[in-house]
Formats: C-alpha cells, structure tokens, sequence
C-alpha cells in the first residue's frame, strides 16, 4: 500500500461539535465519554482472567495491565521494546498500549466475516506532526501483530506484519479520522480473528514508525519508509464480559444436567418395584 501523503488541508476547529468532546491537551473529556459508552464497558472494564492456563497466567495479565510487566523476549534487539502502560513514539504518532484484550462482539462494529471476534489492542493515542492526518496509512499500520493465526487481513507484502481491521475512538466507535496534532485519543485497534479459530494467550505486537521526507517522484512531502520502531510480546486478557458470559452459560448448562438427571430419577423410581410411582399388584388383599 504506498504511503498517504502529508495532508495540507485546513484543520477542523477546535470549537467544532465534532472537536468538542476532544477538548483539553489530555483529551479528560474523551476519556470520561469513553468510561460510560457501552464499548468501554466490554474492552476498558477489569478483566476477570487471561486466556493462560493456572495462577501464573492469572498473575501475570493482571500484572501487565499496570504497565508492571516487561515482555518476553523481542525478535529484533535493535529495537524498543513494546510495554504495557509504557509510551512509545512511533512517528507520526506516541502510543501507549493500555491492554490487549479479545471479545466475541462489540457494539456498532461489524465484522467482515461471520462469527468472527475481535483481538483488541486499546491504547492512548497522540499525533505529534504539526497538521491533521485523515484516515492515513501511517495509523492503519501503527500497531500490528505478527505470528497470529487466522486474521481475517493479510500480511503487508514482504512482511509478516498484520494491519488492523478497524482504528476506532472508544468513546462513541466513529472511526479516528481525522486525527488532530497534539490531541490524546482513547481509542481501539481492531484485528478481525475467524470463527472458530482460538484466541491466542500472546500476541507479538509491533509499532511502525514512518519517515517525514520528499517523494522523490513528484516532490510533495509525506509519510513513507514504514520501520518497526518497538516490538514486544504481551499477554491477551479475556474480557470481564467474556468470562461473564461464559460463567452464565456454564450455569445455564449445569442447570439443563440437573434437571436431566432428576427427571431420570424420578422416571427410575416409577418404573422400579415399590417406587413412589408403583402401583398394587392385581389380586392382592382387600
């Protein structure tokens, strides 16, 4: 995909209604939309568990979500290290990954297979480039994943590298287009995982910075030269609302088995000789 050029249109005003919920060099107002909007509450909420198997697994998602947690081993040395609640410039932009998290659906979201979920990366997101940026490569491929099964995008050419299906404000699920200079987004990378393939307990994720510089076929400026600048291997936490939906399932289940087994009981004891459900034999005493 060639690299989008440095856009030079006018920015959005800052008072417009599009810009009023973004107000504030932190984006505070964003952040408490995105606290009350029916995506936080399946991708921001606690996570009850990590899809790791015992108490370490338990331990450790717990740990990262705090920033508290290096991650594993990274593929290319030469290169910083991808942490969670840990800033990394990845130019144009400075991220900060919050979580990485999978959830079977999300509100507004649609998927582009059937039956498909989500692998969800939320992160705090800022364009530190002086000009607005509208719906750029230099985000789609901002954070990517790499040796994961089953993503619905293909790899960019050459590489191994996963873009997102979806960059999305969390807030309200609009995508982040365009995205203002020196505003911090609450937002989303969405990777669309097929039906019936399962989640993986880590995901290796990458930040892809790019280069400001001239095209060197017609001159204009732009973001090019796409370069793994971070790289890190990070625990993926089944939501709140996952294991929830789970544990109400496995009730529901265990609810079905028990009155299995009672109506069999009950069917056994009428059949059986002096059962409750017996009647006299014929001839017996008046």
């Amino acid at each position: 995909m060639a690299p989008r050029e440095g856009s030079t249109s006018p920015r959005i005003s800052l008072n417009s209604p599009a810009m009023s919920v973004m107000r504030g060099e932190d984006g505070g107002e964003l952040r408490r939309r995105a606290q009350t909007s029916r995506v936080a509450s399946r991708l921001l909420e606690q996570p009850l568990r990590t899809l790791g198997v015992g108490v370490t697994a338990i331990v450790l998602g717990v740990t990262a979500l705090f920033g508290g947690l290096a991650d594993a081993d990274v593929e290319h040395p030469d290169v910083a290290r991808v942490t969670v609640g840990e800033k990394v410039v990845a130019a144009p932009y400075e991220i900060t990954i919050r979580k990485v998290v999978w959830v079977d659906e999300l509100p507004n979201v649609y998927p582009l297979e059937k039956g498909s979920h989500w692998l969800a990366i939320t992160a705090t997101l800022r364009n530190t480039h002086t000009e607005s940026l509208f719906g750029a490569v230099e985000l789609k491929d901002a954070l990517t994943l790499s040796g994961v099964d089953g993503l619905v995008e293909k790899p960019e050419r050459g590489t191994d590298r996963v873009e997102s299906s979806y960059r999305k404000v969390i807030a309200d699920t609009s995508d982040l287009s365009p995205v203002q200079p020196g505003i911090a987004y609450e937002m989303v990378f969405l990777f669309e995982q097929r039906a019936g393939v399962t989640p993986p307990t880590e995901v290796t994720v990458e930040a892809v910075g790019h280069t400001w510089r001239q095209n060197s076929i017609d001159k204009t400026m732009g973001w090019f030269d796409p370069t793994v600048v971070a790289q890190g291997t990070l625990p993926m936490v089944e939501s709140a609302q996952q294991v929830k939906a789970r544990a109400a399932a496995e009730r529901e289940q265990a609810e079905k088995a028990e009155k299995a087994k009672s109506k069999k009981k009950k069917a056994r004891d009428t059949e059986e000789p002096g059962g409750t459900g017996a009647t006299a034999a014929p001839g017996g005493d008046a």
